[in-house]
Formats: C-alpha cells, structure tokens, sequence
C-alpha cells in the first residue's frame, strides 16, 4: 500500500543541477527546483537506512532490509514525484504544447494539425503543433494550478493561468558566497570563491512524494535533504492526486496525449524504445503511433552513488512539462490505456526513483 508524505524544510536548501561544476574554474553553481526524483529518492532511502543501523553496516552488507537493498542493488522502494505542493495541493510544469499569451499570465493551447507538404525540416513525425491566434505568444514558462492542470488533461479550457515561483512569492531565492577550504590545515584556498542560490519555501509550500514498497514507514520525522544535508520535516497526508487518478477517458478521435509530470531518460534519446523507426510501437499491449510532440532540449541528470562512493553515469534525460501525442492503433480501450500510462514511471532507466511519470491527456476532436 503506497503512502503519500509532504517534506518541509527547516531552512534554506540546496539542489544542484548536474552541469559541471568546479570551483576555480566556475563561480556560480547551477541551482534547480523542485529537486530530481533521485535526490528524493537517495534522502528516503538513507532515512531508512539510518533506522535500521549505520551506514558502515549497510555498506558491508549486514543490514538486512527489503525496501533498501543492497549497496549493489536497489530494494522494493519505489517513489512517485517529487511534486511541489501548495496547500497540500501539487502545482505542475507547464506543459510545452501550450504558450503564453504576451502580456498576459495566460496560456493557450497550440493546434495540431498535418504537417504540410511545403514544411522542410528534419521534424518526421506526422503532425505539427502551431499557433493560429492573432495574439502574440511566447514560450509557457511556469507552472499550472491542480484545477487548471485537471482542465488541461480534460481538454475542456480554452485558456489557463500560469504560476511563477518568485513573482508569486512560492519561494525566494538568497545567494549565499562560500570558498573551498583544505581539508588539512582548515584554510582557504586561494581562487576557490563560489557563489549558489540557495532555496527558501513559503510557509505553504512544501516538496510531496508517494511512497510505495515500504512496509514500515513512521507518520512524520526528520530526513536530511539537499546539497547541504539539511533538516526537513516530513509528515503523512492523504492523497492529493485522488482526482487526477480517477478521471475517466474516452479519446473519441482516436488519440491521446502523454505529459511527463518529471524528467524521463530513454535509450534512444528522445522516444522510448518501443517505438521504431516509422514511430510506431505496442507497450504492455497497447498499439500507437507517435504523431507528435513538444519537447525541449535535454537535461543532464547524475549525482552521488551515496552506497559506491561516486559519481553516478551522466544521463541526458526529457525535461518534465513534456508532451506527445499518440493515435491509438488496433482496439486498445480507454480502460487498458489508463492502466499502461496514467501515472506510471515510463523512463526505461531509474523509473523506480520517480523518473518518468506520465499523465493522460485527452486531445480536441479533431485537431
């Protein structure tokens, strides 16, 4: 049974994209939020390390629990999110296939239509998304609303309001300036200045995860999380996503849309690897064509194997906000498509971690 926690930070915190980053040669240290499934994923899985013994034990292999693992291999542990949340209610990325309206905190959806003859391009799926508005748009940064993100997937608004983390005063940003100190003498060292953002939350906004394939999990406590292991409390809440969970579809125009909630990392780059060359493809039984998509360019996910004591592998990975679109091929009901996408870790590596959580999307009749 999966449980649902929210984590709220005592301090400031500190999540570092996994650019490279070397003092000496960089003074600005790279900052995101929310964090990376797999940081949510590495102060979980030491919290419960560290109730069941030291981390010298788990490390030579004494201590015995499921849901951890190993040092060599990851236990039943396995984690949906991490979702921002206001109020206990998840905020999400704004999906790429819509765009601001200029001059507006609005945002409208792009229209898909076949990709005309006279378009030249390296872009081979079949469809195109364009803007056919006579207002001027730009690109949808921000964040939607868990009541404008429902409309989304429904498909029933003609346009929605965007959140900004700092013009809406979610969170503020506080520069703090450090220097690297040898390690021996307790001195600094000379051209190692640094400079990072760090993170502070509104009193309503905390960092919301589902947990499942733990059997004992405690109904609040203290993990340390970020870049700085820092103090953050953590407590048990009911499922915000109970409304997204059980929203019914119907794609009466043979499509559906999938949103990637957090990054995905495929084998192929940018598609899964069940679908092939002519962008066609079954998964768990489920036949599509993938005929289009809105994607932005990669993010570099990595970090620190806590258990090796290294580097993890750099990986290139699809942003969250993401979007394809996916006509449906044999005779797949609404029913087993849910079962297969809505809310499942698709990324074809760490999906165990959060990475990759999909959301269905109903598309326009028609277009």
């Amino acid at each position: 049974m999966s449980i649902w926690i929210k984590i709220k930070p005592f301090d400031t915190l500190f999540f570092r994209t996994a650019r490279p980053f070397s003092m000496g040669m960089d003074s600005w240290a790279e900052v995101v939020f929310p964090p990376y499934p797999s940081t949510i994923y590495g102060a979980i899985r030491s919290f419960l390390i560290f109730r069941k013994g030291k981390l010298s034990d788990f490390l030579k292999g004494k201590l015995k629990d499921e849901a951890v693992g190993t040092p060599d291999e990851k236990g039943t542990l396995r984690l949906k999110g991490p979702f921002i949340l206001i109020n206990n209610k998840p905020i999400f990325k704004t999906p790429m296939d819509l765009v601001k309206i200029k001059g507006k905190g609005k945002a409208k959806p792009l229209e898909r239509i076949k990709k005309p003859s006279f378009v030249v391009s390296n872009y081979k799926l079949s469809d195109i998304l364009v803007w056919k508005e006579k207002e001027e748009a730009e690109s949808a940064d921000g964040w939607m609303s868990y009541d404008d993100f429902i409309s989304y997937i429904k498909c029933d608004g003609k346009e929605y309001s965007l959140l900004d983390l700092n013009k809406d005063k979610l969170l503020s940003e506080e520069p703090k300036i450090g220097i690297k100190r040898n390690r021996l003498t307790l001195t600094s060292e000379e051209g190692m200045l640094y400079r990072v953002n760090m993170i502070r939350l509104n009193e309503s906004v905390s960092i919301g995860v589902e947990i499942d394939g733990v059997n004992e999990f405690p109904e609040n406590g203290v993990i340390q999380l970020g870049g700085e292991g820092k103090g953050a409390f953590f407590e048990r809440i009911e499922d915000p996503l109970k409304e997204l969970k059980n929203i019914e579809f119907k794609f009466k125009n043979g499509v559906f849309k999938l949103y990637l909630a957090t990054p995905a990392i495929f084998e192929k780059g940018w598609i899964p690897k069940w679908i092939d060359e002519n962008f066609e493809g079954e998964k768990d039984g489920v036949k599509v064509k993938l005929i289009a998509c809105a994607i932005e360019r990669h993010v570099p996910i990595g970090g620190w194997d806590l258990a090796k004591n290294k580097e993890k592998p750099l990986r290139k990975a699809i942003p969250a906000g993401s979007v394809y679109y996916f006509q449906i091929k044999g005779n797949s009901t609404p029913e087993k498509i849910k079962e297969v996408f809505h809310l499942k870790s698709i990324s074809e590596f760490n999906s165990e971690e959060g990475f990759g959580l999909s959301i269905l999307g109903e598309t326009k009749v028609g277009g």
